[in-house]
């Protein structure tokens, strides 16, 4: 679980300061705040990770990337290309963690905080400095200028690839810590998972090749292939006792939203078997149809529920805008979906949203002691004059938030109020 995440002079954020993520963690504000950028900052970092070039010292990405930002004059703030960029994080791992006599002992959890920094030279990207630090082991790395600190000791002379440690060198030494934190780092970002906005649109037959694919992808390209997957392989929803197979709690979650009645995923009357359909049916007396003869609410779910259920357990998923296409009853349902992934298959779940109607069941859950207000950690982010700038919400444990934003979701009563008012004139000409 990521734990804290910084940044300065990322597009709009001039110095984000430490903002504290929890299991659920939820940014809102009006458009163009800077939130997405809260959330573009890791799904930098992850493709750098995954990204094959790894003499590139950051992957700004491309029009197949998690994200395309461009390039660094267009990331750095104020397009100013001679401030430096600082990405830097911390979390806890509790994943089969690679090199941990190096790291850390075997079975224990990692902590581990991690910051690089990057400014461009004559139209390059060049790595000023990175560290890594374990927080519960004397573990430290700290590489500046070609030279490599290990443990506070005497520098080494070592040549790194890119902005979070590939080696050049063949030091044994040196190869033997770094990479541990190196290996540690790309673990982390192999369990985040990114679901976009925009769907796939939704097909009448889908071919299967018998794939086990790792994800849904960010569009949800991959839903049908992962939930037939996981149909062939028995898949349920949680490791726990009462966990079901995912397609029935994908049907439970269907229904609760009123979206559908029931689902299944079946083969087509083709002479081709790997072709199926989603057939659908609204009501328990409706007939059925295919995903693609429902509206748009379904079609952006259904891969959703697919994603948070399909993900391995404990893993980071960032949802950005998820209810965008559902009606108010469903964007609350929404709330409590992401609650039961996280207390039943240990998710971290970081989530972009403008719906008020979502916060309102949050709260209401916190009240009802369904999840503990710290367990959850809610931000209203602003923009003025080009800068970022991002507050806490100050939830109690009954859901009451004590320094609610003007305007947060509009102004609900002043529309009100002025509907009144333009009663009573328009009341008052009519008598006259």
């Amino acid at each position: 679980m990521i734990t804290h995440i910084r940044m300065k002079n990322f597009k709009s954020w001039k110095d984000s300061g430490e903002v504290e993520l929890a299991p659920l963690t939820g940014f809102f504000g009006t458009n163009s705040s800077g939130k997405s950028s809260l959330l573009q900052m890791l799904l930098l970092l992850k493709q750098t990770t995954e990204h094959p070039e790894a003499n590139e010292v950051i992957f700004f990405g491309d029009g197949n990337s998690l994200v395309n930002l461009g390039n660094f004059r267009e990331v750095i703030h104020g397009h100013e290309v001679r401030n430096e960029l600082y990405l830097g994080l911390s979390c806890k791992l509790s994943h089969t963690v690679p090199y941990n006599l190096v790291v850390t002992t075997q079975g224990q959890m990692l902590y581990f905080s991690f910051h690089t920094v990057i400014r461009e030279v004559e139209g390059n990207q060049v790595i000023k400095d990175f560290r890594y630090d374990s927080l519960n082991s004397p573990a430290r790395v700290v590489w500046e200028d070609n030279n490599l600190f290990v443990n506070q000791q005497n520098r080494i002379p070592t040549k790194v690839q890119n902005c979070y440690g590939l080696l050049s060198s063949e030091n044994s030494d040196v190869r033997e810590v770094l990479t541990g934190f190196v290996s540690v780092f790309e673990e982390l970002f192999s369990h985040v998972y990114y679901f976009g906005p925009v769907r796939v649109h939704p097909q009448r037959s889908y071919h299967w090749e018998g794939t086990h694919p790792k994800e849904v992808d960010s569009w949800g390209n991959r839903a049908i292939d992962a939930l037939l997957s996981a149909s062939v392989r028995k898949m349920k929803s949680s490791t726990k006792e009462d966990g079901v197979l995912i397609e029935e709690r994908i049907s439970e979650w269907l229904q609760k939203m009123e979206l559908a009645y029931s689902f299944q995923l079946i083969p087509t009357d083709s002479l081709d078997d790997k072709n199926y359909e989603v057939r659908i049916r609204k009501t328990s007396n409706s007939p059925e149809v295919t995903l693609a003869d429902m509206g748009y609410g379904v079609s952006d779910v259904f891969p959703l529920l697919v994603h948070c259920y399909y993900v391995p357990e404990g893993s980071t998923v960032i949802l950005e805008q998820p209810g965008i296409h559902l009606h108010p009853k469903a964007q609350a349902d929404l709330a409590d979906l992401l609650i039961e992934v996280i207390t039943e298959r240990n998710l971290q779940i970081l989530i972009e949203s403008h719906s008020e109607h979502l916060l309102n069941r949050l709260q209401r859950r916190i009240a009802e002691e369904k999840i503990t207000y710290d367990q959850t950690a809610l931000y209203f982010c602003r923009n003025e004059e080009g800068v970022s700038t991002i507050e806490r919400l100050k939830m109690d444990e009954f859901g009451n938030i004590s320094n609610w934003p003007e305007n947060f979701f509009g102004d609900e009563m002043g529309d009100l109020f002025a509907m009144t008012e333009a009663q009573r004139e328009r009341q008052k000409r009519a008598e006259g």
